[in-house]
């Protein structure tokens, strides 16, 4: 029951598009641009790590600037979305869990297809 009641929440949460002002990411985009932010993340520090002389803030800032550019959006658009998500956790939380589960699904899928 308790799962049900909080898979409920979830679609409520995720449904509530009207709730998110106009000038904020919808919950479905956010969730678009945070995988690819920590997606640049780890490829950064992967090519940190292979070789010293990588600039690694340098290349954060260049994938960034290319997220924000596939995704139509600003650095500002970015920040103001994130500051409205961050004051309202429940909705974050929604966000993040399906970013988590977006990862899962695609490590289980490597997985199988290894095999």
């Amino acid at each position: 029951m308790k799962k049900l009641s909080f898979a409920i929440f979830c679609i409520y949460i995720v449904s509530c598009k009207s709730s998110v002002p106009p000038d904020v990411l919808p919950p479905q985009k956010m969730q678009s641009v945070l995988w690819d932010f920590m997606q640049a993340d780890e490829l950064a520090e992967y090519y940190s790590a292979k070789d010293s002389s990588f600039k690694t803030l340098t290349k954060h800032v260049d994938y960034y600037q290319k997220i924000f550019a596939i995704h139509k959006i600003t650095k500002d658009d970015f920040i103001k979305s994130l500051d409205y998500y961050e004051n309202h956790p429940a909705v974050l939380k929604t966000i993040l869990d399906s970013v988590q589960k977006f990862g899962e699904r695609l490590q289980k899928r490597d997985t199988v297809n290894k095999n």
